[in-house]
């Protein structure tokens, strides 16, 4: 994790001081507040958490998320994009873009407050570090990866990392469905968790959901169409 210059001046140590501890080759300057001992590694994880520490407001999402949390098990981590949402690329300092493949989502994709940690069901990644970045849960993790459908995350992958999610809370679930701004992704979920009889569906409240008009929502895939029906029509999914 790389040091914030706040950080630094909370221990007493100056941004002159700062600057001559790089100069003495104790400290690495990644870019304007950012310093990273010599011998580090940077992480992923680490860098986010220095941004949110400066007061970015980024999160960990989508299959990034789901993979630190445990429920992939196949994503190389430091070499896979890091999916974050939160603020456009071009407010991320260049340090950050330049040292990992990253993807950023700006939209809103539930009714919450805009500050990482005033979002729906985003904790820490680990409760006993202080350290630790904010991350999505896993059911809002999963949310946030079906929005990338079909754009920047194949449907059958998304199946796959989905097949084996039979622990997600219904609870959080609910509500995040509830929250959620986009058809297309409440929809999406609803037919993938019926395909694969996740037993977090039958325990949803559906009524209090919005899957939109009763028309069907027709998502285009390469080369062919998924039709998504609202769950409330005869023979949907």
């Amino acid at each position: 994790m790389p040091v914030t210059s706040r950080q630094l001046e909370n221990r007493g140590i100056s941004r002159q001081l700062a600057h001559r501890y790089v100069r003495s080759g104790w400290l690495v300057s990644l870019g304007y507040g950012y310093y990273l001992r010599i011998g580090d590694k940077l992480t992923q994880t680490g860098a986010v958490a220095a941004l949110q520490k400066q007061g970015v407001p980024v999160h960990i999402g989508g299959r990034t998320a789901l993979a630190l949390r445990g429920f992939i098990h196949y994503l190389p981590l430091g070499k896979e994009t890091l999916f974050i949402r939160g603020v456009p690329r071009k407010s991320l300092p260049e340090w950050f873009l330049q040292s990992f493949p990253i993807d950023t989502r700006v939209g809103r994709l539930f009714q919450e407050g805009e500050k990482p940690e005033e979002r729906l069901f985003v904790s820490s990644l680990k409760a006993e570090e202080p350290a630790s970045p904010l991350t999505a849960d896993p059911e809002r993790a999963l949310l946030e990866m079906l929005d990338d459908v079909p754009q920047k995350q194949n449907l059958e992958d998304a199946r796959k990392i989905m097949e084996p999610l039979f622990t997600l809370r219904a609870e959080a679930m609910q509500a995040l469905l509830e929250a959620c701004t986009r058809i297309k992704v409440k929809r999406l979920f609803h037919s993938l968790a019926e395909q694969l009889r996740l037993p977090v569906l039958d325990a949803l409240k559906l009524e209090r959901i919005d899957f939109g008009a009763s028309s069907a929502y027709v998502l285009s895939l390469q080369g062919e169409s998924l039709v998504l029906k609202h769950p409330g029509s005869k023979g949907h999914g």
